[in-house]
């Protein structure tokens, strides 16, 4: 008997501890409920190259949530990217766990110097609903043997995200070249005029488009060599407002000008100097030049008229060969007239009846069609099938080929006869068009709008 109590005196102590293992307190069972994470779009960039950081609130319990200490971000400029759509919060499944999921912060961080930098953590203190108005427990009160306090069925829980730690590393200093700004990413630049012909004294448009990603933030209007007599005015900045998740955006300067003098002008190329975060190298991309004409009002017609002339003096060998050829066939159409004339006498019941042409409206439809069926595709296809449609459009229309230049197009639109406002709604369409292809998509644009817009320009097209 006395052997079996001293067993009993060795084994309880670890049968207590072994239960004790098992148990989970409260605060663990609550924290596996509401919880704090923190994504990176990257931890280890160069000095200049933005991060996207998203801090966001997990939560599979009723509770009221706010912060009591936000994250500090020594040696980083920090940018909001916080939107409406952030406000909404979302469903997520975790390890069969249903939580909504609240955006708390979404952050645009660009290092500004070089090191190895731990970003602040988020703290929130959280009301915890686990007793309710009749008194019925919530069940992760079960099994609980710890002492706890409520407040009106409130549970107090704070609660912090992880720190992240970010590597920084500096520009290479002995190939930046000069006049480099400090910007970093991965970039493209699109140049373009309002239209190529102008009267003295009007008004155009230069817009430079810079397409990516980067701290957009600090991108500056690349310089301009502008030829003598123009005159230019105060520019338009156009940033986007809601940047993707990577980072990819766009930013672009529209600057008015005239021109007093007619002649032809040169605008020499544009450069745009950055860190290629693709290639870890410097990098200059630029355009060619863009080049347009000021004529007095009646000399467009004249000038055209020349070059017609030049044109058909040196086709004069096919215009003989030509009429040879009109020539052959009106002999053989005259040797058929018979045929025709037989043909003529058929009963009028076997006659094929005419075909009624669709309606421009149709024809219209028909065309943007591939559009309008994937409006609610995610990704770049409805902007593709967007863009594929009016080139199809400018094809038939304004006889163009399909790899046009914007200056080629503007021109055909003047000698068409198209206003200037419909001009610059062509022009602007495709720009943004362009832009969401590029992104991918991801730059959420108004598909109705654009639709819409492709729509009044084909079914209005002068």
């Amino acid at each position: 008997m006395r052997v079996l109590f001293y067993i009993l005196f060795i084994l309880l102590p670890g049968i207590s501890r072994a239960q004790n293992d098992d148990y989970i307190s409260l605060q663990d069972r609550l924290k596996s409920n509401i919880f704090l994470k923190v994504e990176a779009s990257s931890t280890d960039v160069f000095v200049g190259e933005p991060i996207t950081l998203t801090y966001k609130l997990y939560s599979a319990m009723a509770s009221e949530s706010n912060i009591v200490k936000r994250p500090s971000f020594d040696g980083f400029d920090i940018k909001d990217l916080s939107g409406e759509n952030d406000m909404t919060p979302s469903r997520e499944n975790v390890d069969g766990v249903v939580f909504d999921v609240h955006t708390i912060l979404k952050l645009q961080l660009t290092p500004y110097k070089a090191g190895r930098f731990m970003l602040g953590t988020l703290a929130m203190r959280n009301r915890v609903r686990l007793v309710d108005a009749n008194g019925k427990e919530d069940p992760i009160l079960d099994g609980i043997n710890e002492a706890y306090s409520l407040n009106n069925g409130y549970y107090n829980l704070q609660i912090a995200s992880v720190p992240l730690t970010v590597l920084v590393t500096a520009l290479p200093a002995a190939s930046q070249p000069q006049g480099f700004e400090g910007i970093t990413g991965d970039f493209k630049m699109n140049v373009e005029l309002s239209k190529a012909i102008y009267a003295p004294g009007e008004q155009g448009l230069l817009t430079i488009t810079l397409l990516g990603k980067g701290d957009f933030s600090k991108v500056k209007q690349p310089k301009i060599n502008w030829p003598d007599g123009i005159e230019v005015f105060p520019s338009k900045i156009d940033a986007d407002k809601t940047q993707t998740p990577d980072g990819n955006g766009y930013k672009s300067f529209t600057i008015p000008f005239k021109a007093e003098k007619a002649g032809k002008y040169t605008i020499p190329s544009v450069q745009f100097t950055f860190f290629d975060i693709v290639t870890n190298k410097y990098k200059t991309i630029t355009n060619i030049p863009v080049e347009f004409n000021v004529v007095q009002e009646g000399n467009t017609r004249t000038e055209r008229i020349t070059q017609d002339k030049t044109e058909k003096d040196n086709t004069m060998p096919l215009i003989i060969g030509a009429l040879i050829l009109g020539a052959v066939l009106l002999f053989f159409l005259i040797r058929n007239r018979k045929k025709n004339v037989r043909q003529a006498s058929i009963p009028e019941q076997n006659k094929q009846k005419p075909v009624n042409l669709p309606s421009k409206t149709n024809r219209a439809e028909e065309l943007l069609k591939a559009a309008a069926d994937t409006i609610h595709y995610t990704g770049d296809a409805f902007y593709v099938n967007l863009k594929q449609a009016l080139t199809a459009w400018f094809e038939k229309r304004l006889a163009l080929p399909q790899n046009v230049t914007t200056n080629e197009l503007m021109l055909a639109m003047t000698e068409n006869h198209f206003s200037p406002s419909r001009q610059n709604e062509v022009i602007s369409l495709l720009n943004e068009l362009d832009m969401n292809i590029y992104s991918g998509g991801s730059l959420s644009g108004d598909k109705e709008r654009l639709l819409n817009t492709a729509r009044n320009i084909i079914l209005n097209d002068n």
